[in-house]
């Protein structure tokens, strides 16, 4: 009895994870790969470097997004002073983009034993067709 049972547990969670729903398997394939590429290919200084200046970035979004568009719109604040809080606005939503750009070029740029294990097992690689050979005999001219 205990055998049917988990037999029928077991086939629950593979037709549920190839079915709609949250994908057990899945995720815990996903979370399992995740580890790995932990694992084998840590965060380098720049990555980390980079992740906490996003973080910080997030606060500093929420100001620019929620409060300074309440400030530029106040009376009591002068007009220099609105300049200078608009040019501080155009010059956050410069940096987040630069702060992006950077982030994905961190992210396509790959360390040393990436690179090797690439070269080594030529994963990149496409395959090219092996070369024709034409004998001699065959003329290459089409006959009008």
């Amino acid at each position: 009895m205990p055998y049917i049972i988990g037999l029928f547990l077991i086939l629950a969670v593979i037709f549920s994870s190839f079915g709609g729903g949250s994908n057990i398997v899945g995720d815990f394939l996903g979370q399992a790969k995740e580890k790995v590429n932990q694992t084998l290919f840590p965060k380098t200084a720049r990555e980390i470097l980079i992740d906490n200046i996003s973080s910080d970035y997030q606060n500093m979004d929420k100001f620019f997004s929620e409060t300074a568009p309440a400030l530029l719109s106040s009376e009591t604040i002068s007009p220099a002073n609105k300049a200078i809080i608009q040019k501080a606005v155009e010059a956050f939503n410069g940096s987040k983009s630069l702060i992006t750009n950077l982030a994905t070029l961190e992210k396509d740029d790959k360390g040393i034993v990436e690179s090797l294990i690439d070269k080594v097992l030529n994963l990149n690689a496409t395959p090219q067709p092996d070369p024709t050979n034409i004998p001699s005999q065959c003329k290459l001219v089409c006959p009008k």
